[in-house]
C-alpha cells in the first residue's frame, strides 16, 4: 500500500493583471512503511512511467463567461507514485484580474481511468476577464523526482521530469445591451443593498452620516457610490468607502460600505427615498435592480451653545481639603515612574554591554549591495506609458508598471496590490507613498470595470504615478 504525504508550500498573490509566482516546494515525506518503487521494463523509459502516473490538470467553472463575470480556475497535481516535487513556474494570466482563493490543504484520493491518484490543489483563483475574446488559462510547471528500480534489478536511481497541464481557453463575451439599467456600473454577481443612519432625530446643522451597504457574492471591484436623491433641506459632503472580500469560497463574498456625511438646513421631517443599485446576474443572465428602504428623519431645532454646556457638571476644586489627594497621587506616580525608568536603563545598559562584546568577537564584513533596479529603465517605462492612447490599455499597463516598480524598489516577489501597499506602509523610507499607490490601483480597477471612465483619468493617473516614481526612486 502506498503511503504518500505531499505538502504544498504555495506563495499566494494577486488581484493583479499579471500574476506570476515564484516556485513553491512540494516536499514528499514517507512514514514507517516501506516505499513502493516501480521497476523499469526493457521497453519503457523513466519518462514513460512518470507521465503515466503523474500529471497536472487545470479546470474552469465555465467555458463561456461575460466580461466582468467571476470565473473559478483550479490547478491540481495528481500523483500515483512516491515523489518529490516543486512548482517551478506558475501560470500567467493576462487580460483579467485575479483573486487568490483559499485552496484545500489536505490531499484526497481520486480514481482516474480506474487508477487511484493522490490529488493536491496547487492553486485556486477567481479570475475576472476585463475584455472580450479568448481568455487563455496557461500552464503550471512542476518539477518532480521519483525513484525507480533498474530493469535488471541491480539498484535504484532517481529520475526527474517537468510536468505541466494542457492549457485550456474560455470564451469571454460582452454583456447584453438590452434592458441594461442606466445606473449599471459593470458589477456581476448577486447583491443586496441597505441604508441606515445613526439617529432619525438630528438637530439642524449637526453632522449626520448615512451608511449604505452593498454585499453579496461576485465581483465588486469598481463599484461606485450609489446615487442618492437628496431631499430639500439637506446638504451632503464627500464620503468614504471600505470594501471587504471573503476568499474562503467562490464566488468570493464581498461587501462595500459607503459612509456619506450630511446635515439638515431647515427644521422638519424629510424622507431619503430608496437607493437603487443594479447588477448583472450571471446565473439568470439578466439585469437586476435592488432598492434600500426609505429613511425618514426629523431635523430638530438647532442646539445653542448654552444648551450644550448645561449638562456639563463642573465642580469647585479649590477646596483645600481635597488638595492633599492630588499631591499624593502625583507623588506616587512620580515615584513609580522614576523606579521604572531606573530598571529600564539598567536593563538597556546590560544589553548594550553584551552586544558590544558579541560585535567585538565577530569579524566585520562589508558587502557592497548592487541596486536591484536600473533607473534608466524605470524612466523609460514611465515615458512609454504616455504612448498608450486607449483608456483600457493605459489602465492595464499602469497597474502592471506600478506593481513592477514597487517590486523592484522593495525587493519583493509579492504581486498582490493590497499586499504591496501594506508592505509600503511598513517601509519607513516610503510609507508616505502608500496612499498615492492605493489611489492609483483603486482608480485603475474602478475605471476598468465601469462602462464610463472618469473624466481626464489618463492625465490624472499619469500625473499621480509620475510623482510616486520620482519619490520612490529619488530622481528629479
Amino acid at each position: 500500500m502506498i503511503k504518500i504525504i505531499l505538502t504544498f508550500i504555495l506563495l499566494f498573490n494577486c488581484a493583479a493583471l499579471y500574476a506570476q509566482q515564484p516556485p513553491a516546494q512540494l516536499p514528499s515525506l514517507f512514514g514507517d512503511e516501506e516505499k513502493y518503487l516501480p521497476r523499469l521494463r526493457a521497453n519503457e523509459t523513466p519518462e514513460d512511467i512518470i507521465r503515466k502516473n503523474i500529471f497536472v490538470k487545470v479546470t474552469s467553472g465555465k467555458s463561456t463567461v461575460y466580461t466582468g463575470e467571476p470565473l473559478l480556475v483550479t490547478y491540481k497535481f495528481y500523483t500515483a507514485l512516491s515523489s518529490q516535487a516543486k512548482v517551478s513556474k506558475q501560470p500567467v494570466f493576462t487580460g483579467c484580474s485575479v483573486l487568490e482563493l483559499m485552496a484545500e490543504k489536505d490531499a484526497y484520493d481520486e480514481l482516474v481511468d480506474g487508477k487511484k491518484f493522490h490529488v493536491f490543489t496547487m492553486r485556486k483563483v477567481q479570475v475576472t476577464p476585463l475584455q472580450e475574446g479568448t481568455l487563455e488559462l496557461g500552464k503550471a510547471f512542476v518539477e518532480t523526482i521519483v525513484q525507480l528500480i533498474n530493469a535488471d534489478g541491480t539498484g535504484v536511481q532517481n529520475y526527474s521530469a517537468s510536468i505541466s497541464n494542457n492549457p485550456i481557453s474560455v470564451q469571454v463575451k460582452a454583456l447584453p445591451e438590452a434592458d441594461k439599467p442606466a445606473n449599471f456600473s459593470g458589477l456581476i454577481g448577486n447583491f443586496s443593498i441597505a441604508a441606515n443612519v445613526d439617529s432619525n432625530k438630528v438637530p439642524v446643522g449637526e453632522n449626520a452620516v448615512i451608511h449604505i451597504t452593498v454585499k453579496g457574492t461576485g465581483n465588486i471591484a469598481g463599484i461606485r457610490t450609489p446615487t442618492i436623491n437628496w431631499p430639500a433641506g439637506t446638504e451632503h459632503f464627500d464620503g468614504s468607502d471600505t470594501q471587504r472580500i471573503d476568499v474562503e469560497k467562490f464566488p468570493a463574498g464581498v461587501s462595500a460600505v459607503f459612509d456619506i456625511p450630511f446635515i439638515g438646513t431647515t427644521e422638519g421631517e424629510v424622507t431619503i427615498p430608496p437607493i437603487s443599485f443594479s447588477y448583472f446576474d450571471g446565473g439568470l443572465q439578466n439585469y437586476k435592480t435592488v432598492n434600500s428602504m426609505p429613511l425618514t428623519l426629523m431635523f430638530t431645532k438647532a442646539v445653542t451653545r448654552d444648551e450644550q454646556m448645561q449638562d456639563i457638571v463642573t465642580e469647585d476644586i479649590t477646596n483645600t481639603k481635597y488638595l492633599w489627594i492630588v499631591g499624593a497621587i502625583g507623588l506616587t506616580f512620580f515615584s513609580v515612574w522614576r523606579f521604572s525608568a531606573f530598571l529600564k536603563q539598567k536593563k538597556a545598559d546590560k544589553e548594550k554591554l553584551i552586544l558590544a562584546k558579541e560585535m567585538a568577537a565577530k569579524p566585520k564584513i562589508i558587502i557592497a549591495e548592487k541596486p536591484a533596479y536600473d533607473i534608466s529603465e524605470i524612466i523609460a517605462g514611465l515615458n512609454n506609458l504616455g504612448s498608450f492612447t486607449g483608456e483600457k490599455d493605459f489602465l492595464l499597463k499602469t497597474k502592471l508598471f506600478l506593481t513592477k516598480a514597487l517590486q523592484l524598489r522593495l525587493q519583493t516577489d509579492i504581486n498582490s496590490e493590497n499586499d504591496l501597499v501594506s508592505l509600503l506602509k511598513k517601509n519607513s523610507g516610503h510609507a508616505d507613498l502608500a496612499p498615492s499607490c492605493e489611489y492609483i490601483f483603486t482608480c485603475c480597477n474602478r475605471n476598468l470595470y465601469s462602462p464610463e471612465t472618469d473624466e481626464n483619468i489618463h492625465e490624472k493617473l499619469y500625473f499621480e504615478l509620475t510623482g510616486v516614481i520620482k519619490k520612490l526612486y529619488g530622481f528629479a
